[in-house]
């Protein structure tokens, strides 16, 4: 008898930003992009966030849409365009590290409270 990890079961419902005649797929985050964004957090908060996560969601879109970079976003988006698209890429991430803190906050609470 064999284990099988599938590891195609993993892969998230589709995610498509549609720009400028372009399909960019953003389903799956790669991993170097979630240990970059954990050496980032405090980046994250601070007043230069914007310009991190421009380059973070590059890389996301990178895989499927290689000559993105964040001049090309910036050239190619108008601002409302832009911040949707920066909301919309990174809203699994912001989703996870929530339930992550939630998860955290249950565990901080004292049971005899």
């Amino acid at each position: 008898m064999s284990n099988i990890l599938d590891l195609d079961a993993l892969i998230p419902e589709p995610r498509i930003v549609k720009l400028k005649g372009n399909e960019i797929d953003v389903s799956i985050i790669p991993s170097g992009v979630i240990l970059e964004i954990e050496k980032k957090k405090d980046k994250l908060k601070g007043e230069d966030s914007f310009n991190v996560v421009l380059d973070l969601v590059c890389k996301i879109c990178k895989p499927s849409f290689p000559k993105i970079t964040p001049q090309w976003l910036i050239d190619n988006t108008s601002f409302e365009q832009l911040q949707a698209m920066l909301e919309f890429v990174m809203a699994p991430i912001r989703e996870k590290a929530e339930k992550v803190a939630a998860k955290e906050g249950k565990n901080e609470e004292s049971p005899s409270q």
